[in-house]
């Protein structure tokens, strides 16, 4: 498995807005390597959890979740508006004091024209399941990035709804979301492809998008590499982020 490391300059947040608002900039944060880390990935023909046989090419895959950091970094290049505060109780001002935390309240015209910025885009599902079952054996549907044994009896290696009550989601050391790297990696080398935040897939031809691998509000056996859902293009969630895909070649 091949990592790439993306240079980016740093930037400075300034203040921003028109005579009727002022939009808040913080001091500048700088990125870190994490923030732009990519894990290769061979292509090859995959069954997908649907049925279908796919080829799939090879691709670079954000080895995290986009970090607050990185989607401050990205909007102020794409002149892109920034989400709004998701409101987690005990964690005010996201998107500026939880810098390694996971964007969200993003759509996905937002997240596409925030890859696009270091060349990327939205992968599709096929090929977000492809990365995420990377090192599983046999049939993907129902098993996790880390195989088929579930959340609790793999010592939580993951952010979701512990326990499947909301009183107990703290069991695996969040409430809410959780830092981008705070779970071991998967063989493949890629953090929260279970659980943490959702993510947005993109394909041209639908209508509804499909949001895959499950979120910190999801139960055990919603945050599997087959694990999905859908929203409208426009639609905004509190528990669904993205991940950046480059080209392989």
């Amino acid at each position: 498995m091949k990592y790439i490391f993306t240079a980016l300059p740093l930037i400075l947040l300034l203040a921003c807005g028109n005579s009727e608002e002022q939009v808040f900039r913080p001091d500048p944060i700088p990125l870190i390597a994490q923030d732009t880390a990519f894990v290769y990935v061979t292509g090859g023909v995959f069954l997908t959890s649907d049925g279908d046989t796919v080829e799939i090419s090879d691709f670079y895959l954000g080895r995290y979740e986009v970090s607050n950091r990185l989607y401050c970094y990205l909007a102020d290049e794409n002149a892109l508006e920034l989400p709004p505060d998701p409101e987690f109780s005990g964690m005010n001002r996201y998107l500026f004091e939880c810098p390694d935390y996971p964007v969200v309240n993003v759509s996905v015209r937002e997240a596409a024209a925030a890859a696009a910025v270091l060349g990327g885009r939205l992968p599709t599902r096929s090929e977000w399941e492809y990365a995420a079952s990377l090192g599983v054996s046999g049939d993907v549907a129902g098993q996790y990035p880390w195989g088929s044994l579930n959340p609790e009896d793999a010592e939580y290696p993951a952010n979701f709804l512990a326990g499947d009550e909301w009183e107990t989601r703290g069991i695996d050391g969040y409430l809410w979301t959780a830092p981008v790297d705070s779970f071991p990696l998967t063989n493949s080398g890629f953090a929260c492809q279970a659980g943490n935040v959702a993510e947005w897939t993109y394909s041209p031809l639908d209508s509804v998008l499909a949001v895959c691998g499950g979120a910190w509000l999801s139960p055990g056996d919603e945050i599997t590499v087959d694990a999905v859902r859908y929203l409208a293009p426009g639609d905004r969630a509190r528990h669904v982020g993205f991940r950046i895909l480059l080209p392989g070649t």
